[in-house]
């Protein structure tokens, strides 16, 4: 029966229930009746709840399915060679791609198409140190919230209790949870190119490819940065901020350098021997013997260039190994203490007027445990021929958003530098 059917015998039922209960006095049938139709009117009831929720759930289903169509019908579309033709239109001239209400959140954006898009995330991978050890996740939806235990390893209890002692008190270590919130952010590379070469591009050189190939590298440059260094205000939080963000208890090897606030100072202040003891303090007392098999240390590259040097009996401290990751392009092919080094050519924004002074300059750790970045959707661009008209110009902006931030510290080092004239 249809759920409209079930109504209008409800609502006959409920009239001759009325009637019933109008009547002064009742007989014996009319009694027995009323019985009837009480117990039909609750039966009918619930085929009414059920087929509703049934309806409920199917219509939920539908949508589903059309969004599901809608996603895959524009991931269909973007891999195609018609679609790829239509993007290089658009580069060159301005059309539009046929689609573009599809796929695109904004009628100016156009996404990319899927063969370039792969192409951009390949060289992310390959050049990307951050994107490459840490917690990514790309491709990612909504507003992310990532829900993590608090507790340290030190923290979870390594009692045993014999399961027939019934003297022996039971150990618990109940998990505290919190919460960091990645809002996504947006990354906006551009390029400009001129129209005179937009004129001269044919088959022999493909403008669209050198645009592509201009906005990778700037995007690959931005969301590196953001990863290392970023400030956390209008872009990623960097694995290097100094913070004292409340619950970010980050653990820290301290130590102290003169000659002004600038970063240069705090790396040419702390002499051999020093860096020598903050990095031995770093490897085997601040960091967990836990994280020990799968951490790494991450130094930027003036920092290395000036430790690199340290001789212990004449011995360099890092030294060559050959079983670290070669899949990495920025690994330098070295450990240190046991431990793989991937060096960046990213450096925090130097300290120069913060009231603490600090300046990260290396860091170690379970980097995937520790830091989690977050990447939404597909890049897209748009094509800008106006505000530079009078220069002759097209501006090609790429657009991206991510984000990124500290997870379980207890995982992670960093090495904090104070300026003694800060």
């Amino acid at each position: 029966m249809k759920l409209s059917e079930m109504f209008e015998t409800r609502k006959a039922l409920v009239t001759e229930r009325d009637s019933i209960l109008a009547q002064d006095t009742m007989s014996v049938e009319v009694e027995a009746r009323g019985h009837e139709v009480a117990n039909e009117l609750g039966k009918l009831d619930a085929e009414i709840r059920a087929a509703q929720v049934r309806e409920r759930f199917a219509s939920s289903s539908a949508i589903e399915n059309i969004v599901k169509r809608d996603n895959e019908r524009s991931l269909d579309i973007r891999d195609s060679a018609k679609y790829k033709d239509q993007f290089v239109n658009y580069l060159r001239n301005g059309t539009m791609p046929e689609q573009r209400e599809l796929i695109s959140t904004a009628s100016s954006s156009i996404l990319i198409p899927k063969l370039y898009e792969e192409m951009v995330m390949k060289y992310l991978s390959a050049n990307s140190v951050m994107r490459s050890i840490g917690d990514l996740r790309t491709g990612v939806q909504g507003y992310q919230a990532l829900r993590y235990s608090t507790l340290k390893t030190a923290d979870y209890t390594s009692a045993w209790t014999e399961a027939d002692t019934g003297t022996v008190a039971a150990t618990a270590a109940d998990p505290l949870f919190t919460e960091v919130a990645l809002p996504p952010v947006l990354c906006l590379p551009k390029t400009e190119v001129s129209q005179q070469l937009i004129v001269q591009s044919d088959r022999a050189f493909n403008v669209e490819e050198e645009v592509l190939s201009h906005l990778q590298v700037q995007l690959s440059k931005n969301l590196e940065f953001g990863y290392v260094g970023g400030s956390g205000t209008n872009q990623p939080t960097g694995i290097f901020k100094v913070t004292s963000t409340s619950g970010i208890n980050i653990t820290t090897a301290t130590a102290t350098s003169g000659g002004g606030n600038l970063r240069a100072n705090s790396i040419a202040g702390v002499t051999s021997a020093g860096w020598l003891a903050k990095l031995l303090e770093m490897r085997y007392t601040k960091l967990p013997a836990a994280y020990w098999n799968t951490a790494a240390w991450i130094i930027p590259q003036d920092v290395y260039a000036v430790i690199s040097g340290t001789l212990v009996n004449n011995v360099p401290i890092f030294v060559p190994s050959s079983d670290n990751v070669a899949t990495i392009q920025n690994a330098a092919p070295f450990t240190l203490f046991g431990l793989p080094v991937f060096i960046t050519e990213y450096t925090p924004a130097q300290i120069t007027t913060n009231t603490s002074g600090k300046n990260c300059l290396v860091v170690l750790g379970g980097i995937r445990d520790s830091f989690a970045m977050r990447e939404w959707g597909s890049m897209s661009v748009t094509r800008d021929e106006y505000s530079l008209s009078g220069t002759g110009r097209i501006r090609y902006q790429g657009m991206m958003f991510a984000n990124s931030n500290f997870t379980r510290v207890n995982a992670l080092v960093q090495l904090q530098v104070t300026n003694a004239a800060s």
